[in-house]
């Protein structure tokens, strides 16, 4: 059969990724037998222009389309992709009767509501290496499938999913630059991405790896499988940076430490990244590995430095794990980007300065080489099927029939929001290594400012100069030029639209509960 895979994320700021799953489902179908084309509409300037170019020319017999993201994961500046999606469904639809079958990690966190949205035929889920070629040989013998595992369709009108198999991740090499032109995410900042595995043994209360996208048992590549890829695109394509996209790229230690190894070996030399990196047993030694192999930079992501926060998210590691790397990372020429959720179960205006205090204590550059970004978001993204999912919904925060495709929240009732706010701004005003919800406005014009970082040839990942662009911001009194009037208000209108009645969404508790968290005004750091 021909296949016709089209990728949908249009996002073209310095954070868009190239689609490496819809380059894995690529490979499998054609291995399995199909002319397989992809179409990546990220850099489109007419998308329906190249739809209908694209369709008409090559005829596919069945047009798979990939859902990266939900939304930007962002409380104060929110952007929905959905829309875009169902608008390059209709398109399609007016072209072609060809089947539409909707996939990726978007699709598999919520594939009733995508299908009946997309109004798309079908849905697959999570490992669609394996789902897809096997809907596609049931499609070509003329028989239903709605017995193939990973695979969702409507049945006499309603929705029925045969649940996904997770096997082995053995899918060997997807290639991104023989389906992909890697020259716009290059231009970008972007990199070349790879998995050494899937799974998740974590049991973090908010995530959705372990659950949906790709199951709580790890299935590991072999070391020489991973670095073979590395070396075929290293000799093939030469790609600035290569980026490890593993939910977390050091679990089990053992298994990225072989990896390590592994490059260390290889003649080559090539720059690496990894998107979660653990603060859990990130030591001097592991970073020295982390060095020889080319890496230079990587996102950490430790939610929160409060000790009680930590607990309630699950994170599997304590306050002193996260002091401990940021004390091992601050001996280092790493950039390093920090993540910090502000809002989660139990969340205070204490456990907040808490995490604002390891920042402003073991996160500053203070004359040293290394580069930190210390990211903090306010709120923290629902989905269905997290443990969060249930305690949202017991809480009353949204009704437990919420449409899962628009944005839903938690947010601690027992955080002062306006408190929360004036803590965050006080902080960031301190340290320019701290990154606030709303200065992701700043986004919009990262693409031009890659364009010229690339011109200039400055050194990746671009998102190191986050902390230079906060401190030039300061010093001419621009760094808030961005800053939303009422930040607060803006919270509290996110949770009256998600269903929590108006007077519950204040973000108040009663002046017994905390005393305005004085004591927070001095940054001496955590104890």
């Amino acid at each position: 059969m021909k296949v016709l895979l089209i990728n949908t994320n249009t996002k073209k700021d310095l954070l868009a990724a190239p689609p490496l799953g819809l380059c894995y489902v690529a490979e499998a179908s054609e291995k399995d037998g199909h002319e397989v084309h992809v179409l990546d509409l990220c850099f489109s300037k007419r998308l329906e222009r190249d739809l209908k170019r694209t369709i008409a020319g090559f005829s596919p017999d069945v047009i798979g389309l990939s859902v990266r993201n939900i939304d930007n994961v962002n409380m104060l500046h929110q952007v929905l992709y959905i829309p875009e999606a169902i608008e390059m469904a209709n398109h399609i639809r007016r072209i072609t009767d060809a089947p539409l079958v909707v996939g990726g990690s978007g699709a598999s966190l919520v594939p009733e509501q995508i299908l009946r949205h997309m109004a798309a035929d079908y849905v697959v889920v999570s490992d669609g290496e394996e789902s897809f070629p096997r809907l596609l040989t049931s499609l070509g013998n003329g028989r239903s499938p709605d017995a193939v595992p990973g695979v969702g369709m409507m049945r006499d009108g309603l929705f029925h999913l045969t649940p996904p198999q997770m096997g082995r991740f053995s899918w060997g090499n997807p290639d991104l630059g023989r389906w992909l032109d890697m020259r716009g995410y290059q231009k970008i900042g972007g990199s070349y991405n790879l998995q050494t595995k899937r799974g998740c043994a974590q049991n973090c209360v908010y995530c959705t790896y372990n659950q949906a996208l790709e199951g709580n048992r790890l299935r590991l590549r072999s070391s020489k499988d991973v670095v073979d890829e590395v070396e075929e695109a290293v000799l093939k394509y030469r790609p600035h940076t290569f980026e490890f996209v593993d939910s977390v790229f050091n679990e089990p230690l053992e298994h990225s430490v072989r990896i390590l190894e592994e490059i260390i070996r290889r003649p080559w030399k090539a720059h690496f990244t990894a998107m979660g990196v653990s603060p859990k047993s990130l030591d001097s030694e592991y970073l020295d590995l982390m060095w020889r192999a080319g890496f230079r930079s990587f996102m950490i992501t430790p939610e929160s430095a409060s000790p009680a926060m930590l607990k309630n998210y699950q994170k599997g590691f304590t306050q002193d794990d996260v002091m401990r790397a940021a004390e091992a990372i601050g001996r280092t020429e790493f950039a390093a980007w920090w993540f910090f959720m502000i809002g989660g179960p139990g969340e205070t205006n204490k456990t907040l300065q808490e995490s604002l205090d390891f920042a402003l204590t073991h996160l500053q550059k203070k004359g040293r080489r290394v580069t930190n970004v210390a990211h903090f978001f306010s709120g923290v993204r629902v989905y269905p099927r997290t443990v969060l999912w249930d305690v949202a919904v017991r809480e009353g925060l949204f009704p437990a029939d919420a449409d899962p495709l628009q944005p839903l929240w938690y947010l601690s009732q027992a955080l002062d929001l306006d408190l929360a706010v004036e803590q965050m701004i006080d902080a960031a005003r301190k340290a320019p290594e701290i990154f606030l919800g709303f200065d992701e406005r700043i986004l919009v014009f990262s693409r031009a400012a890659a364009l010229f970082f690339e011109y200039f040839r400055f050194r990746r990942p671009y998102w190191r100069y986050f902390r230079a662009a906060n401190q030039f911001g300061l010093k001419s009194g621009l760094r808030f030029m961005f800053k939303p009037h009422d930040v607060a208000d803006l919270l509290r209108q996110a949770l009256v639209r998600q269903g929590l009645p108006q007077n519950l969404a204040h973000g108040k508790v009663v002046a017994a509960s905390h005393a305005r968290v004085e004591s927070s005004r001095v940054t001496g750091g955590i104890r």
